[in-house]
């Protein structure tokens, strides 16, 4: 699907070169009208000259000209506009339009689109509502234009304009300017006394403090920092959770602010600023928000001023409303997609393992499964290897010990742990990040993924114990177990959660506990599933092995899998010590594979190049392949479920549903989509 962006005014040219066939078709709503050749009228008398006395009549008022509009609206719209209730499409769609190419077909209006969460907060129903700023490109080929029209760098890098599409207005037909995003970054994200939305960790100079934010107009914002950051406005395209905080209509928000209103407090403000759950709120997507029941259902509405069109000129979205049940028990859901109720599920059921179940009540239920939707898993399941244990500095170097990785690594037969835990779905390979990402497109990309897929991933367990035994790691005392090198009992705690589900982890961690003791290493499952100590026991660095589901796209939004940036992954103190600027954690010793890769992160971020990048993430991953693996991989590339009603069109035959960064399905417009009525 191709889309580009044009003005209002070039957009009113190409119209009129058309067909006034089509313009006519604006006023008619729901889908334009295929042009048909006009009827054919019978030929009437010729009037007879009149044989009476003419009769004077008083003039008639000369009619005035109705104009035509050049867009289409959804009849309900049109019924409001008929009514006096709302002004003209024209008068609400902005000077900046989005015009979006539909998949397949132009759609018709109206509808419900009946759908389904486990979370009353709605994170995958927020997934179809992706309209930030900078947002990833329908194909996953990198970013385009969203809400900003276009964005501009310094030379140097360490300062980035974005340019706000003009006249767009929230759903309530207030104007978004800058006025709200400098309520965003000065009333909220700086202020001490407001805890709930801070600076963003992409916010911050190297000396960490904030970044300088200016708004020199009513369309235009700027960020600068002291040194480049190429890839810091790409992270604001990553989905809601990035653009969400910047989200804030001041014109709404301020009377809940104590700044603005004495009488209030922060808590209030914290309540009211929940969108999905206030009727009130005012938003930019293309649905908002008019009824929630909580944990029963929310139902969403179209938002009569969003400010995208197709290439017909029909104002999107094409569906009226959304209804949404909250149905938590996993079970529940897949009956139920499975009977037909919802009518388009992402998300709905993330379990390949549903495939086929899903397949046989296809019919009975009038759907179908959309193929080509994948995981984008690149370890599934998976296990960080923590290198900054912090409890024992002898388990400390063995887990730095490239042979003990290794042997981990070859100790696991991925063929078996596929059939137990994945009935035979997916590939058995190294922890990577997603096959998709854009990162190995280029044919060379193409073989360092296959390189890193490979790495360490063959079923060896002879090698796995020649490595134990040149470490040291023998059994010492006799009792059948390894000891470490200096005789001390050894157990390796492998920490579960429900990162990747409640299964897969628990069975995964089972088949990698039994492979690892066939070759002498006695191991412990650890199920922190639900608990607090699965977040401390990572933050603070006491994990050994920790099961995890690797899926990312783009590395440099989610740098963390591969360079130590951060207070978690494989490096929780290194990163730790990055991430606060040396105030705490470890430094990373000179030399080793953790400062080799802080420092390749840091020239990728200088760098301005797109295709110097990725050459700078296989530089990366060949560190990986020789000095780790630091994250232990058994299998990936597994497909989704996606479940669609026979009756709903325009959904993409490809997408990848497991890293959230991309924001898909909504990078591919979920607005498009339509129901046959």
């Amino acid at each position: 699907m191709s889309k580009r962006s044009i003005t209002r005014r070039e957009f009113l040219r190409l119209s009129a070169i058309v067909t006034a066939g089509a313009v006519s078709a604006a006023c008619a709503g729901g889908a334009a009208p295929t042009p048909t050749a006009a009827p054919v009228e019978e030929a009437k008398p010729t009037p007879t000259a009149p044989t009476g006395a003419i009769k004077a009549e008083e003039a008639t008022p000369t009619p005035v000209p109705v104009e035509v509009s050049k867009y289409n609206e959804a009849p309900m719209l049109a019924e409001l506009v008929k009514a006096g209730k709302l002004p003209p499409v024209d008068e609400r769609l902005p000077e900046d339009l989005d015009v979006v190419a539909p998949q397949e077909s132009i759609g018709q209006y109206g509808g419900t689109w009946h759908a389904v969460t486990w979370d009353p907060r709605i994170p995958n129903i927020k997934m179809w509502l992706y309209d930030p700023p900078i947002r990833w490109k329908p194909d996953y080929t990198g970013y385009g234009p969203g809400l900003a029209y276009k964005y501009e760098w310094s030379e140097d890098g360490t300062t980035v304009t974005l340019y706000f599409r003009k006249g767009v207005k929230w759903s309530d037909g207030e104007p978004f300017t800058m006025e709200d995003l400098k309520f965003w970054w000065e009333d909220l994200a700086t202020n001490e006394d407001y805890k709930v939305v801070q600076v963003p960790w992409w916010g911050w100079k190297s000396t960490q403090e904030p970044m300088d934010v200016e708004f020199p107009d009513d369309y235009t914002m700027v960020m600068k920092w002291d040194t480049p950051q190429w890839i810091t406005p790409y992270i604001l395209a990553q989905g809601f959770w990035e653009w969400e905080p910047l989200m804030k209509p001041k014109h709404y928000l301020k009377q809940f602010h104590p700044k603005y209103n004495p009488d209030s407090d922060y808590d209030t403000l914290e309540q009211m600023d929940k969108w999905w759950e206030n009727p009130d709120y005012p938003v930019l997507f293309a649905w908002r928000t008019v009824e929630y029941v909580a944990g029963e259902r929310a139902v969403l509405e179209r938002n009569p001023y969003y400010w995208k069109v197709d290439t017909e000129g029909n104002q999107l979205p094409y569906i009226d409303k959304l209804d949404i049940a909250i149905v938590p028990e996993k079970e529940v859901r897949v009956l139920q997609i499975s009977q037909g109720k919802y009518d388009c599920t992402f998300r709905g059921t993330d379990d390949p393992r549903d495939i086929p179940f899903l397949a046989e009540q296809a019919e009975s239920g009038g759907y179908h499964l959309q193929e080509g939707w994948m995981n984008g898993a690149g370890g599934w399941p998976c296990w960080l290897i923590n290198q900054d244990f912090v409890d024992d500095e002898e388990i400390r170097d063995v887990l730095r010990d490239k042979r003990f990785r290794k042997a981990i690594s070859v100790a696991l037969d991925r063929e078996h742990l596929i059939d137990v835990v994945w009935d035979g779905i997916g590939t058995p390979q190294q922890a990577t990040i997603s096959p998709q990402s854009w990162h190995f497109a280029s044919p060379e990309g193409q073989k360092v993924f296959k390189e890193w897929q490979q790495a360490d991933a063959e079923y060896d367990p002879d090698k796995a114990k020649a490595w134990l035994d040149e470490m040291g790691m023998v059994d010492q005392d006799g009792d059948g177990w390894r000891e470490l090198p200096s005789g001390k009992k050894f157990e390796l705690i492998i920490d579960v959660g429900l990162w990747g589900g409640e299964q897969v982890p628990v069975e995964g961690s089972q088949v990698l506990k039994e492979a690892l003791e066939a070759v002498g290493i006695k191991c412990i499952l650890n199920n922190l599933q639900g608990q607090p100590d699965w977040d401390l026991r990572q933050r603070e660095g006491k994990y050994m092995l920790r099961a995890a589901h690797a899926s990312e796209v783009d590395i440099w939004t989610y740098p963390d899998w591969i360079f130590p940036t951060r207070g978690n992954r494989a490096w929780p103190m290194e990163g730790k010590w990055n991430e606060t600027g040396g105030k705490e954690g470890w430094k990373p010793e000179p030399g080793s594979p953790a400062d080799r890769l802080l420092k390749l992160y840091k020239k990728g971020l200088a760098e301005p190049d797109i295709e110097k990048r990725h050459e700078i993430v296989w530089e990366a991953i060949r560190i990986h392949i020789e000095e780790g693996p630091f994250t232990l991989g058994a299998a990936g590339d597994q497909p989704m479920p996606v479940v669609v009603k026979n009756n709903f069109h325009n959904v993409s035959n490809y997408g990848i549903l497991g890293p959230w960064a991309p924001g898909s399905p909504g990078n591919q417009h979920p607005e498009q989509y339509w129901i046959e009525q």
